[in-house]
């Protein structure tokens, strides 16, 4: 697990603190919420409009409002109540729901999503092991107010850095304590909240403990004003995730079943976005001159534009099949994953890997859902939004930067040869990812410690992989 640095300890024993009230803060709180208050009739009218021409938010927009609470809330205990913004966040959070379900088997747990892929993914994923999953209304404070009254929780715990100041003010002022977890402040970051640093400070002042990724993020919490004693190294809870997939995919029955012919060579673009398949696309047609019976599995970040990339395959004289037609693959040399749910359990089949988002300025995608299973990765010079995770494969000689469609093609060459990445290499590259996990179990211990009825205290263990 990740160097914890001076950042090691805090105690649970002392009383939740509480947050005195800043002058300079309520000018600015008054502000905040005039404008939220006037800007309900709009976000009312919006929903309706996108309903009715589009049917979006068909399902939500209720709750989005406040004109509706959550169900399901009537719990035999306060519930840990966990909040995800997006998908992202909320995959993050699935090795936490699951440490905190397993050591806390009689207590509730509920989770809110702000999008509605979050809340999709939640449910898919977390279901079964919290009491709810719900959406996250808007910030106006008699939302919030009702909200928390409520759903009562024993703790709040927030997924990165979706902050909501009404919400978390309403928690402390009913004497919750509230938890950050998956913590990152990028050079960028940390630059524009040092540009509002009192704002910055009163919003950070509202957490009582945050579980931040690295040393260097523990200190740019601590230039901002957050006391040390409330800052925790735990690590980055997508290894604990890639490590969790890679368990539920280690079963077949998990894993989808494409037809391929023993040994043909295989690699796969996961997450890719408009403006990099053509790299791609023209990298695998060079490739086929060497391997004419390799397959690329193209997997596109938003699977509507499945067509588009078959048209861009035949423009290109490629071969191709749709996953959603359910092609077989024998005759195909592209294979478009135009499916949801599928990309994660299938890089264990993969000898190499491409990660999308990053050819363009995107910020890239999480290289982990490869590298935990040995699987050599490669991505273009804008993985902005994973530069620690970059730095730690980079380090550890498990994955490559590389520019452009010559930069790709070698790469693959390399790895479908097996010169550079022998089977050792790639077993040691898998074995560097599983030893970085387990920031879910030092942050679930933390929180039975703190909800402590009904809780089975357990040490800190890392998970199996």
């Amino acid at each position: 697990m990740a160097n914890t640095g001076d950042f090691t300890t805090f105690s649970f024993s002392k009383p939740i603190e509480r947050i005195a009230q800043r002058p300079f803060m309520e000018p600015w709180r008054f502000v905040y919420n005039v404008a939220l208050s006037a800007s309900w009739p709009l976000l009312w009218l919006y929903y309706r409009l996108r309903q009715a021409t589009s049917g979006k938010y068909a399902s939500s927009h209720r709750y989005r409002l406040g004109l509706e609470l959550p169900q399901n809330l009537d719990t035999p205990s306060s519930p840990v109540w966990i909040h995800a913004l997006s998908v992202g966040e909320v995959l993050s959070a699935a090795p936490l729901v699951h440490q905190i379900r397993s050591r806390r088997p009689q207590g509730s747990i509920v989770f809110s999503a702000a999008t509605e892929k979050g809340f999709a993914v939640a449910q898919r994923e977390l279901g079964p092991l919290v009491t709810t999953v719900f959406y996250l209304p808007h910030d106006h404070i008699w939302n919030m107010i009702r909200l928390v009254r409520r759903v009562c929780p024993a703790a709040f715990i927030l997924v990165e850095t979706d902050l909501w100041p009404n919400l978390l003010r309403t928690l402390k002022k009913r004497h919750v304590p509230v938890l950050m977890v998956n913590a990152r402040l990028s050079l960028r970051s940390f630059a524009r909240h040092r540009r509002f640093r009192l704002l910055s400070r009163s919003l950070m002042a509202f957490f009582d403990r945050i579980y931040v990724q690295s040393t260097d993020d523990a200190r740019r919490f601590a230039a901002l004003g957050v006391p040390e004693p409330r800052l925790r190294v735990a690590g980055n809870l997508k290894f604990d995730l890639a490590v969790l997939q890679k368990q539920k995919y280690a079963q077949s029955a998990f894993r989808p079943a494409l037809i391929l012919k023993e040994g043909r060579p295989l690699w796969i673009a996961g997450s890719t976005h408009d403006g990099e398949e053509t790299t791609l696309l023209r990298a695998h047609r060079s490739l086929l001159r060497h391997h004419p019976r390799a397959l690329l599995l193209l997997a596109p970040r938003h699977i509507e534009r499945g067509a588009r990339l078959a048209a861009l395959c035949d423009a290109l004289g490629l071969r191709w099949a749709l996953r959603s037609r359910g092609n077989g693959v024998d005759a195909a040399q592209v294979l478009i994953l135009d499916s949801i749910g599928e990309l994660a359990s299938l890089y264990p089949l993969a000898q190499g890997a491409f990660i999308g988002g990053s050819l363009v300025p995107f910020g890239g995608h999480n290289p982990l859902e490869a590298a935990v299973h040995g699987v050599p990765c490669c991505w273009g010079p804008h993985l902005d939004n994973f530069r620690e995770i970059e730095s730690f494969l980079l380090h550890r000689g498990c994955g490559r930067r590389v520019e452009g469609e010559g930069g790709l093609l070698g790469f693959l060459l390399e790895v479908l040869d097996y010169g550079v990445w022998s089977l050792s290499r790639r077993n040691l590259c898998a074995l560097s990812v599983c030893n970085q996990a387990g920031a879910a179990s030092v942050i679930a211990r933390d929180v039975i410690a703190l909800t402590a009825e009904g809780g089975v205290t357990v040490d800190a263990v890392k998970p199996l992989c």
